[in-house]
């Protein structure tokens, strides 16, 4: 960001650069000419005079020498020279994405064994991830396919642990990576780091943003994909390039309004976007956009909804009739491609049975999904969102031009359509709709509240320079310390949502505590019973603890049925067996004479006529009884 007060890069020299990576050569990439002795001129020009202020002219000089691109400025190097390596020239540009991931690193390792209680979900990965290839493959073929390629990718991974800490490491670094890409995205959509840097962090502080990088599920992946994809769309589209300064520092726009955007900057003659030079750099774009969208649609296939975000974007950019048709071209192969997966996920369609329709309800937890888990913090968020949306002075007058593509055009179609989609389809059709399959929607979120807290900071630089010129630094420490105050004034009030997140009761299943209590408490040749066979996931996730029970209505184990509850033996057979049994551990739902008919009212009847209830727990989601057989 430009402090108020300081002149702008010459608009000859920001033309005659382009962004790193964008087909031409970038301001800092280049090692200047060293200068002619005072007094002297190469032969054939006439001698070195004063250089008139303001742009230089297009088309010849006096001399006769005509200006060709950046060469006519100094700007590139003579044959044969060689510049220095890249990397001191990309570090200034990394530092932003390089602090938001590192913030959402801490923020994910705060808390993260949870004193090893694992949800429903995480169980299923554990599970499954641990199981030899076969039996996954049986599994996967029966339920969970959406899930396959997480799980194989999780069964690679248990070979560094399978503790539930050392499970949940991949979606932290996924989640980091996620905020690096957002501050990658905000500041090529913005010209500015500051706003890329406060989007990563608004993403790093949001409690639905931590919850999922300390949990062993997909998602985290999926929004690191669907960033990079993001990101991947804009290279190829050549849009928003970052001009630089000869320091190495990007040059932000005037204004960070809703039409925010670099626009593309003339580039020397050979590196034009559709010159042959740099055809195969977009292709390789196009490329990746597509197989990245791929990944994303095999890691969970609600991830191909942002192709609709994604295509208001071009509708809105307008990059003419070639380009659409490469973008339609890479979304539809990709759809191709996930397609196998969507069929045999559509024959497990009873695995989601559970879903159902949405409500007024769910609106809300979307909202506070992407904005804040209190409502204080979701309307702070929401505001700086709105700040990014007003209309800025650079922004007024411009109907006649063709409209780039801006921070509005990408982050308002990444945080409306996805969920929009689902939501519809949810109520009209089958009932599929929850949240964190669309949780990538968050980062339109951040990204606008990102531009609107750089935007704010802008205009506070603007008015200390105005009143106090003598502290040159001042404006831009303040612009910035704005929008870190504002970001840290969210944390707190998000404080007591973010202890809540790394509780064991926070998943909807607290699979680990019951578990840790019978592991500490049976005894050898104790039976148990599962009041559901949902819960049996508990001896999956948890199975040393429950070495010393014996689940004598298990009938064909989980490992051999292909799914996560195995298959149960008739109420007959398993009363039948019951009084074998001293001692008989009850795990789920709590024996009660309310229990809906099935298979536990017979065992609840005979628990009550021939048994004594002697211990009793709690849980988030489950209940845990101890029943000893009467001695008679």
């Amino acid at each position: 960001m430009t402090p108020a007060g300081k002149p702008a890069a010459d608009p000859a020299v920001a033309s005659a650069t382009s962004a790193p990576g964008s087909g031409g050569p970038a301001a800092d990439d280049q090692v200047p000419a060293e200068p002619a002795a005072a007094g002297s001129a190469p032969a054939g020009l006439p001698p070195a005079g004063p250089v008139p202020a303001g742009p230089v002219p297009a088309g010849p000089v006096p001399g006769g020498l005509p200006t060709v691109g950046p060469a006519a400025a100094g700007l590139v190097p003579p044959t044969g020279r060689q510049r220095p390596g890249r990397w001191p020239a990309l570090a200034p540009g990394m530092a932003a994405p390089a602090a938001a991931a590192a913030v959402l690193v801490v923020a994910g390792l705060w808390g993260l064994a949870r004193d090893s209680a694992m949800g429903n979900d995480e169980v299923a990965t554990r599970w499954a991830a641990l199981l030899p290839l076969r039996p996954l493959t049986l599994l996967l073929r029966h339920v969970d396919a959406v899930h396959g390629l997480y799980y194989l990718f999780m069964h690679a991974w248990m070979a560094v642990g399978s503790s539930p800490a050392v499970m949940r490491i991949p979606s932290v670094l996924a989640m980091a990576l996620a905020a690096a890409l957002l501050a990658i995205v905000g500041r090529r959509l913005t010209g500015s780091a500051a706003a890329g840097l406060l989007a990563g962090l608004v993403m790093a502080v949001t409690p639905v943003i931590t919850y999922y990088a300390q949990t062993a599920r997909s998602y985290a992946l999926v929004l690191a994909c669907v960033l990079a994809a993001t990101l991947a769309l804009l290279r190829a589209l050549n849009a928003g390039p970052i001009a630089r300064s000869p320091a190495g520092r990007p040059v932000a726009p005037p204004s960070l309004g809703a039409g925010s955007s670099v626009q593309a900057t003339p580039r020397p003659a050979g590196s034009l976007a559709g010159s042959p030079a740099s055809r195969p750099r977009v292709a390789v774009w196009w490329l990746g956009y597509g197989a990245l969208l791929t990944l994303a649609g095999y890691l969970n296939e609600m991830a191909l909804l942002v192709i609709a975000a994604h295509a208001v974007t071009i509708a809105l950019a307008r990059p003419g009739g070639a380009v659409a048709v490469r973008w339609a071209a890479a979304a539809a192969a990709a759809a191709v491609l996930v397609s196998p997966l969507a069929v045999l996920s559509d024959r497990e369609g009873e695995a989601v049975t559970w879903i159902t329709p949405p409500g007024t309800h769910d609106l809300l937890v979307l909202f506070h999904d992407y904005f804040g888990a209190t409502t204080a913090a979701a309307v702070l968020v929401a505001v700086c969102a709105l700040l990014a949306l007003l209309p800025g002075r650079r922004d007024r007058g411009r109907a006649g031009t063709r409209p780039p593509v801006t921070l509005a055009s990408v982050a308002l179609p990444l945080l409306i359509v996805p969920a929009a989609l689902l939501l519809t389809e949810s109520v009209v059709a089958r009932p599929l709709y929850v949240d964190r399959y669309v949780l990538y929607g968050e980062a339109g979120a951040a990204l606008l509240a990102g531009a609107g807290l750089a935007r704010a900071g802008q205009r506070l630089a603007q008015w200390l320079a105005r009143s106090r010129p003598e502290q040159a630094a001042a404006p831009r420490t303040a612009a910035m310390a704005l929008g870190v105050v504002v970001i840290a004034g969210a944390l707190v009030l998000q404080l007591g949502p973010q202890r809540a997140v790394r509780t064991p009761g926070s998943r909807l299943f607290d699979f680990g505590g019951p578990s840790q209590y019978i592991g500490a408490h049976a005894r050898p040749g104790d039976g148990i019973l599962y009041f559901g066979r949902f819960f049996r996931k508990a001896e999956l996730g948890y199975p040393a603890d429950y070495r010393d029970t014996r689940d004598f209505g298990l009938a064909i184990s989980p490992a051999r049925s292909g799914s996560f509850q195995g298959t149960s033996k008739p109420a007959v057979a398993a009363v039948a067996l019951m009084p074998r049994f001293r001692r008989i551990w009850v795990l789920g739902r709590a024996p009660s004479r309310q229990l809906p008919p099935g298979p536990a009212v017979a065992e609840t009847r005979l628990l009550q006529q021939q048994y004594t209830l002697i211990a009793q727990r709690r849980y988030r989601g489950i209940t845990v009884t101890l029943w000893q057989r009467d001695q008679r």
